[in-house]
């Protein structure tokens, strides 16, 4: 199914790689709804979208901190409003404040940080799945890391976060293997973006690929046959 058939939730839209994969889906015709926290980083994605001639975004603006299952049920009744229906979910949003020793987290980060990386996507995978299921090709990507770098000393909450969120993946990838939908962790490799930054203060972010190149490999996921031998894509292999 051509991206120009298809209506693509991403999440952490306003973020290095969401904006690059939100430039690559509107460049080939999809219908998209972009969620971010940031309001005004979402207006200027839309306005650069539309400045390449492309179709004007649908622009949630939502804060996955405070996000509960309530709020998920209305964002599901504004995609069936305005679209009909729902092909496609990008979880690209992540919260992280930095490294620090696990003790020295203070409890109201750590709370904001699962809630983010982990509660957020179980809740809207779980909104949106009626809509998945009813796409002829749907398709439900996490971006995941590394898990024997994220999970080692400094990592915190974040490290902790993805290690559930990689399980999150297996269990909806083998529960779901009998449906249309694709499940699939991707662990995208280092990119120059605001969050690499935040962890690696020394390195010359030129030196890193640009996300756009990542996003090109999970459009083309998005739109052609994306069959692996497990859930798991590691585009730093």
């Amino acid at each position: 199914m051509k991206l120009s058939d298809r209506t693509i939730l991403i999440t952490g839209a306003a973020g290095g790689l969401g904006s690059a994969l939100a430039f690559k889906c509107a460049a080939a015709g999809a219908n998209l709804v972009l969620l971010d926290k940031n309001r005004r980083a979402l207006g200027d994605l839309s306005d650069r979208i539309t400045d390449h001639g492309c179709e004007a975004p649908g622009l949630y603006p939502m804060d996955l901190a405070g996000a509960g299952f309530d709020d998920f049920t209305d964002l599901v009744e504004t995609i069936k409003s305005a679209f009909n229906g729902l092909d496609a979910l990008v979880h690209c949003a992540l919260d992280f404040d930095g490294l620090q020793p696990l003790e020295q987290v203070a409890p109201q980060d750590w709370l904001r940080s699962l809630q983010v990386n982990v509660n957020a996507p179980w809740l809207l995978t779980c909104s949106v799945l009626p809509l998945l299921k009813q796409s002829a090709n749907g398709r439900l990507f996490f971006l995941l890391d590394d898990l024997e770098e994220v999970t080692g000393a400094y990592w915190g909450s974040y490290g902790t976060g993805k290690a559930a969120l990689a399980g999150m993946v297996k269990q909806f990838h083998e529960t779901l293997s009998n449906t249309s939908i694709a499940v699939r962790g991707i662990i995208p490799g280092a990119m120059r973006t605001a969050f690499r930054a935040k962890v690696y203060h020394a390195e010359n972010p030129l030196e890193q690929p640009d996300p756009v190149i990542v996003a090109g490999k999970i459009a083309d996921m998005l739109e052609n046959d994306c069959s692996t031998d497990g859930p798991m894509v590691d585009f730093s292999a």
